[in-house]
């Protein structure tokens, strides 16, 4: 998903612009989508047991910040810098709320690296974790009465508040609102509590992985952008994307040592991979020539996704990794009673 959002943005860069009638227009889309349920999922398999007191849930959060902040404060730094010397002046409030990430909570659009409207989300989520897990701890079925109220929500914004007949770029606002992809999060949490226990044949997952994939490609939407995320098209994308996320949930597979290895460190690069793209496009811009021909337009597309999976690695293993652990051992210390493993 993270390597598709890069392409997306690369391909309307470089190429042209992508609508919604071929599949990576609607990777760029659906790809984020997907990252709010795997996120809820991965919050919920980590934390189910362990969001129970007020001590532990302040713990979620400094690690929650350590996992964020750091990288996402770099490339907010280097862009404001950027900015400022294209003599942009930089807005100091806009700074400030990007940097304890806030603009989540009170201007979702007003976010600066591309694309982090996605990170303000998240951080509201986060915020909102503690109850999502309580309210299933407590019964599944209240759990899911919560699930059923974002559900709602979500419905209004693509059936009323967005409108169809004009495009998502003048209702980015609206778009980007946490409350309208709220129901994304808190699915991927129900994902857990309601199928963790579930055992699916491989053969089936195989098949409906597939035909999901065969329909997300095939299916018959075109124009702008809005028309995938409101009315029928809202409902269609959305179911396909749950199915992708529990279908990958629910696959078993013994794959060599070599491949689980290069999946891992493409894994551990996602969250740079989806930051920094942009900066790299940024600075490795210039030195292509202004008016190229097309083989320099793919050697572009290609430098910049080869530099950013190799820098996102690298940043994580000597930079992000040290901050994570630096978050563990600070709410370890700080909760001496914390269970081996609830550590993950």
């Amino acid at each position: 998903m993270a390597l598709s959002i890069m392409f997306y943005h690369l391909t309307n860069w470089l190429f042209h612009p992508l609508d919604s009638s071929n599949t990576l227009g609607r990777l760029g889309v659906y790809g984020v989508s997907i990252f709010f349920i795997l996120s809820g999922l991965s919050m919920a398999i980590v934390y189910n047991k362990y969001l129970t007191t007020v001590q532990n849930t302040f713990m979620f959060f400094i690690r929650r910040i350590f996992r964020i902040w750091p990288l996402f404060w770099i490339v907010c730094i280097v862009i404001t810098f950027h900015q400022r010397s294209i003599t942009h002046p930089v807005d100091f409030q806009s700074l400030i709320l990007n940097l304890t990430t806030l603009f989540g909570f009170y201007t979702p659009a007003d976010y600066i690296p591309v694309g982090a409207w996605s990170i303000g989300n998240e951080m509201v989520y986060y915020a909102l974790t503690p109850f999502f897990i309580v309210a299933y701890n407590y019964r599944k079925w209240f759990g899911n009465i919560v699930l059923s109220l974002t559900m709602i929500i979500g419905l209004y914004f693509a059936f009323s508040l967005l409108d169809a007949n004009h495009d998502i770029a003048s209702q980015w606002s609206l778009y980007v609102n946490p409350f309208n992809n709220l129901f994304l999060y808190v699915a991927g949490i129900a994902i857990y509590y309601n199928l963790h226990d579930l055992r699916i044949k491989p053969a089936v997952v195989n098949l409906v992985l597939v035909a999901a994939i065969l329909i997300f490609i095939i299916v018959p939407f075109k124009g702008n952008h809005i028309v995938i995320v409101t009315g029928p098209g809202r409902i269609v994308f959305v179911l396909l994307s749950l199915i992708f996320v529990i279908m990958f949930y629910k696959m078993r597979l013994n794959l060599p040592k070599v491949i689980t290895i290069s999946l891992e460190n493409l894994g551990i690069a996602t969250y740079g991979v989806y930051l920094i793209h942009p900066v790299i496009y940024l600075y490795l811009r210039p030195y292509f020539p202004k008016f190229p021909d097309i083989t320099s337009l793919y050697l572009l597309f290609c430098t910049v996704s080869v530099v950013t999976v190799a820098f996102s690695i690298i940043l994580y293993r000597t930079f992000e990794f040290r901050f994570i652990n630096m978050g563990k051992r600070i709410t370890t210390r700080n909760h001496i009673n914390l269970k081996p493993d609830t550590l993950k």
